[in-house]
């Protein structure tokens, strides 16, 4: 059975006088992933995976057979161990789904979690009920479950970051109309109790490029923290960067860089942000079928939070990777492994191209 893959790239940090510049990724290392863990590890949040400084990755881990996901996997970068903070045993979550999570500086582990009362013949959930805030510790414990006071009626709750004083600020979309998506930011208190409704773009902005879209992160708000702010986004440049305080309040707004580029996965490290950028639907994508003559280029374009314009890009063509994390001089994947026969899991390790496969942006494969 074809699986996904882990992937660890180590660069070379890079200077870039004048035009910004685009660099070629180049594999030095990989490291196979096996045993449970393989079966574990899978895409399915909007942030899909984490690292913490200790050198863990997170992921999502789909409830076996089913769409909906269970629990989030924590292993070492050596994939020599890992722990799971699932949902299985707690009341109302039994068969429910993890939305999204929010990992603390200490190790602790947030989920936004749903309860689920219909799936579709495909296993995938349709019909919801109750909204949680489940806290683990490090070790997996869960220390609370908080179900929060949240109407849902037209509300898709899709991202979460845990402010200061333990108050939850939960990101989402209303339903989209007239090809425009309306996000919602709701401040929760510790007891699950409404604080704070935040309307963030209450005329409603462009949801997509097309009415097709590579991936649900288009869709569906996040919630980032960083620099002792809270970067609420979508995966497109067609909808502002929403910056707000440890504790809630909007401060301003970041306008990103092209206009209309799509992306998933994003990342923030000081004044970086970098993302997975979707390449364009054609034609023969959007028919459901898709021809193409060799491995696709893939993007990770690196903007400038103070000036919304893209600084850095790297590239390369394994199309089965996607971004996890981003550290100054390394990136982190999630990919299939397609050197392998059947393929598997595997963490990588690569170093931008030499000089000569460096050039400004958009010059060339």
């Amino acid at each position: 059975m074809l699986r996904l893959v882990i992937a660890v790239l180590v660069l070379t940090s890079l200077a870039a006088p004048g035009l910004p510049l685009s660099v070629e990724l180049v594999v030095t290392k990989k490291v196979e992933l096996r045993g449970p863990l393989e079966d574990l590890v899978t895409f399915g949040l909007l942030k899909e995976m984490t690292c913490d400084s200790r050198g863990h990755i997170f992921s999502p881990s789909n409830r076996k057979y089913g769409d909906a996901i269970n629990a989030i996997v924590r292993f070492t970068d050596d994939a020599a161990s890992y722990r799971t903070f699932s949902i299985d045993e707690l009341k109302y979550l039994e068969d429910g789904t993890i939305t999204d999570f929010d990992l603390e500086p200490n190790g602790d582990l947030y989920v936004l979690a749903r309860q689920v009362l219909k799936y579709s013949p495909q296993t995938v959930p349709v019909e919801f009920g109750r909204t949680f805030i489940v806290h683990y510790d490090q070790d997996g414990m869960v220390r609370s479950q908080v179900q929060l006071k949240m109407n849902t009626d037209n509300f898709r709750p899709t991202g979460l970051a845990v402010l200061k004083n333990h108050e939850y600020l939960v990101v989402g979309r209303q339903q989209i109309s007239e090809g425009k998506t309306f996000m919602t930011a709701q401040i929760f208190e510790a007891n699950g109790n409404l604080s704070t409704k935040l309307g963030l773009n209450r005329d409603g902005t462009k949801t997509s490029n097309s009415g097709a879209a590579r991936s649900t992160r288009v869709f569906n708000p996040i919630a980032i923290k960083a620099n002792g702010f809270v970067y609420v986004m979508r995966g497109t440049t067609n909808e502002l960067i929403y910056v707000l305080s440890e504790t809630g309040s909007l401060l301003k707004t970041i306008q990103l860089k092209p206009d209309s580029l799509e992306f998933d996965s994003p990342q923030i490290i000081g004044n970086d942000l970098i993302v997975d950028e979707h390449s364009p639907l054609s034609k023969e994508t959007d028919a459901g079928v898709e021809v193409r003559s060799g491995p696709q280029r893939r993007s990770f374009p690196v903007f400038s939070l103070e000036t919304g314009e893209i600084i850095l890009e790297y590239y390369w063509h394994e199309e089965t990777l996607g971004l996890v994390c981003y550290a100054p001089g390394s990136l982190t994947f999630i990919g299939q492994d397609l050197a392998t026969n059947p393929s598997g899991w595997a963490i990588f390790e690569a170093r931008p191209a030499g000089p000569d496969r460096r050039k400004p942006p958009g010059t060339g494969d």
